[in-house]
């Protein structure tokens, strides 16, 4: 909370004490003079009372008036308050937006035009998410928010080149202004990761001339989700393809995924376990001839804990076509890992269930 929207310690400040005082001591004196006979000697005169009376409701006149400006002062930065919890909650409803997106849909273009749909109406003008072109090292645009033009359109950026260029290079968050005929446009270009490595570029601009605190809370807030859900998009289309297509294309697939730094757990329509990689292993404590072929509720119950967590968000993709998403840690050479769990269920090209994935990132 800013601090044109902090209370102060004491509701009543100084000078309304001070006036409190002032009308008990002039009411105290109007008692003694009306009813001590030492006062009404010297003070009992009508001058006296008059003055005395005059001063009382000018005291009561003052404080009233400034308990009504204050009370104003008060019930504005109430509503200030309440402006920013409302934004507040809507931009914590555009992220669940975007995971639930992420868990439902493994579309990659389709995930990447709806999360700017729903961050860009809260904080830009208009936006754009490149993605790194691993075969030529460009990042070429996959999601436009508030252009004219289309996204053939959009120049392509060498890694370095330009802001968005500098962001993926660097891994870090580059902001800068440019002037326009009608306003300063704040541009700010925020590297989207998935793991440690940079797979894209969220850059986005607004005409307001800078972005606040809250806002760039937000676009990192959905680049990190983004990161996420591009691994498991990618990794749910090479397992999709791997399942539908020949026993080549899955071995290249369980090759893929033995060498893959996050672990990978893949289980059939069945519920039996299809693939574990190493990862997997080290995260289940478990061998893979224990695991594969075997019953994945069964099995993973058996380890109780992060099993029975696994075990319902698997059933959740059977019972509702739902993916889920949780955080856990584990320990490597007496280091703590945070860990990212994501489970999410596999469709055909028919979108048929035919099974479910679970894999597990360094947070």
């Amino acid at each position: 909370m800013d601090e044109s929207t902090k209370f102060k310690s004491s509701p009543v400040g100084v000078f309304s004490i001070a006036l409190l005082v002032l009308m008990l001591l002039a009411t105290v004196f109007l008692i003694l003079v009306q009813n001590v006979d030492q006062f009404s000697q010297y003070f009992g005169g009508t001058l006296a009372k008059i003055a005395t009376d005059v001063a009382l409701v000018a005291f009561v006149a003052i404080f009233a008036g400034y308990i009504f400006v204050r009370a104003g002062q008060y019930h504005k930065k109430l509503e200030m308050m309440l402006e920013k919890v409302q934004k507040s909650n809507m931009r914590l409803q555009v992220l669940n937006e975007i995971q639930s997106s992420a868990n439902v849909d493994m579309d990659a273009d389709r995930l990447l035009r709806e999360s700017l749909d729903s961050a860009m109406p809260l904080t830009s003008s208009m936006g754009t998410i490149y993605l790194l072109d691993e075969s030529s090292s460009k990042l070429k645009a996959r999601a436009s928010y508030g252009m004219d033009i289309g996204l053939d359109k959009i120049p392509e950026y060498d890694v370095g080149e330009g802001i968005a260029g500098k962001a993926a290079a660097y891994a870090e968050t580059i902001e800068d202004q440019s002037a326009t005929q009608d306003a300063v446009m704040a541009r700010i270009a925020i590297p989207i990761k998935a793991g440690n490595k940079v797979s894209g570029v969220l850059m986005a601009a607004t005409r307001k001339g800078s972005y606040s605190e809250e806002e760039k809370t937000l676009l990192h807030a959905v680049s990190e989700v983004l990161g996420n859900s591009l691994v498991n998009a990618r990794l749910y289309d090479i397992t999709r393809r791997a399942l539908d297509n020949s026993r080549r294309t899955q071995n290249y697939l369980e090759s893929f995924i033995l060498e893959a730094k996050m672990g990978v757990l893949v289980v059939d329509a069945n519920g039996m376990v299809l693939i574990a990689n190493r990862e997997a292993e080290r995260y289940l404590n478990l061998q893979a001839r224990d695991i594969l072929g075997k019953d994945a509720f069964e099995t993973l119950n058996s380890i109780g804990g992060r099993g029975n967590l696994l075990t319902q968000a698997f059933k959740s993709c059977f019972a509702n076509h739902l993916g889920a998403q949780f955080a856990d840690s584990m320990n490597d050479n007496h280091e703590t890992i945070v860990l990212t769990v994501n489970v999410f269920p596999l469709f055909d090209g028919k979108q048929e269930l035919i099974g479910a994935a679970a894999t597990v990132i360094k947070a």
